[in-house]
């Protein structure tokens, strides 16, 4: 007898076809929830990494540009200059009645602790005294420029410049369509930097130039103070001949670098308030390049931003410190920037530079430079640990250099200058 296969019961048939209870569903929904929000904290705090890395680099970077252009600069202290006026055998007469800068007139001179930036509370608490260096020479040009006469025209000099030779020759000057804007150039559109004559015995003298005129000839019209030396006159012993043809002149620049705040500055305001960053403006400070003029005040236009977010800067010296230059007997001196008496004795703003002979900037071999930056904005709420003196991990942005901290990269260089006294090692 065939078999009848058996009817399976219906409950048994629905069973088979029914999909997930509403706990299976919460339980699967909960845990996707979880996956979904550890997956959302993960690729938040990777975003977070990524723009706090994304600040440093960008700190970094802006940090290492901008002391490639400082260490340029230091490299050519002392350029178509006096390594120390004071103390310069080639000056014909004396820098006593100079302006303040041009009576300061050397390769570099440094103010430890005199930024700006270090009378703010905020470099204070956080146990920082940026430095300031002043560094002086021929900045504009390359070049000397041959006079053929400099003349006394009411309470002026006025010192005729060579067109058709030399470097005006070679930068077209006669067949230019604007001779004012190229001399202004050269020699600055308005007044304060200094001049540096060169006569034909190699003697030097220095002017403060007040203007620049094409009238008749290419002219630089300096100031009466300082005053001019003429060998014809009465007891000169040096001077400039009547007949000056052979001298030559160029600019002498006095350029000033330190930490500041300058969003009074119409050029840079929109730097300090475009971000919006709460910090901007109480603890915000750049490395700052500027030109002063002979007397020692800011020229008009010459600020310029360096280094963004600069929180210290500090410098110390390598010097020659033998008064008598010889072969066998030379010796080279470091002093870290904590050595701040021997730089200030050595490079500072000192009158003594030529009672002790064995000091002075003119003796000055090398600059060693340390720039430190911070990020824009803080990345940490806790105290970093105590770093060693001269170091710097990060530092505090709120009151009494408190939380909320921001990070810091340091560069740091030896930047070597000009052997300006023939100074055997």
């Amino acid at each position: 007898m065939a078999s009848v296969p058996l009817l399976q019961p219906a409950f048994a048939r629905r069973r088979r076809r029914r999909g997930f209870t509403l706990v299976e569903l919460m339980v699967a929904v909960t845990g996707g929830l979880f996956v979904a929000l550890a997956v959302f904290a993960i690729s938040r705090q990777s975003g977070r990494f990524y723009t706090r890395e994304s600040r440093v680099s960008d700190a970094t970077l802006g940090a290492l540009v901008g002391f490639e252009r400082l260490k340029a600069d230091v490299a050519r202290a002392g350029f178509l200059s006096s390594p120390n006026v004071a103390a310069d055998p080639n000056l014909c007469g004396t820098p006593t009645a100079y302006p303040n800068m041009l009576r300061r007139l050397a390769s570099v001179r440094i103010r430890p602790g005199q930024s700006p930036a270090a009378l703010a509370q905020h470099m204070i608490d956080n146990g920082r005294a940026p430095d300031e260096l002043m560094i002086m020479g021929s900045y504009t040009g390359a070049e000397v420029f041959p006079i053929w006469n400099v003349e006394v025209v009411g309470n002026e000099y006025v010192v005729h410049l060579q067109s058709l030779t030399g470097p005006l020759g070679r930068m077209g000057y006669a067949a230019s369509a604007n001779k004012q804007a190229m001399l202004e150039g050269i020699f600055g559109s308005v007044r304060g930097r200094g001049l540096r004559i060169q006569d034909q015995s190699g003697e030097v003298q220095y002017g403060t130039i007040n203007r620049v005129a094409t009238a008749v000839s290419p002219q630089v019209i300096l100031e009466n103070q300082p005053s001019l030396l003429f060998r014809q006159g009465a007891g000169n012993l040096c001077g400039l001949k009547g007949n000056v043809t052979g001298a030559v002149v160029n600019v002498v620049n006095f350029v000033r670098y330190d930490l500041r705040n300058i969003q009074a500055n119409a050029a840079y305001a929109t730097a300090y308030t475009s971000g919006g960053h709460p910090y901007d403006s109480t603890t915000r400070f750049d490395l700052v390049r500027a030109e002063v003029d002979t007397a020692g005040t800011l020229i008009a236009g010459t600020e310029e931003l360096i280094s963004e977010y600069a929180v210290d800067f500090k410098l110390g010296i390598t010097h020659a410190d033998n008064a008598v230059p010889s072969i066998t007997d030379q010796t080279l001196q470091v002093f870290p920037e904590t050595n701040a008496a021997a730089i200030v004795a050595r490079a500072g703003d000192l009158v003594g530079d030529v009672a002790n002979p064995s000091n002075g900037p003119q003796r000055v071999r090398a600059v060693r430079i340390r720039l430190a930056v911070r990020s824009q904005e803080p990345d940490r709420d806790t105290s970093p640990p105590t770093p060693l003196p001269g170091q710097l991990f990060r530092v505090g942005l709120g009151p009494s250099a408190g939380a909320p901290f921001a990070r810091v990269r340091t560069i740091q260089a030896d930047v070597a200058l000009n052997n300006q006294t023939a100074v055997f090692y």
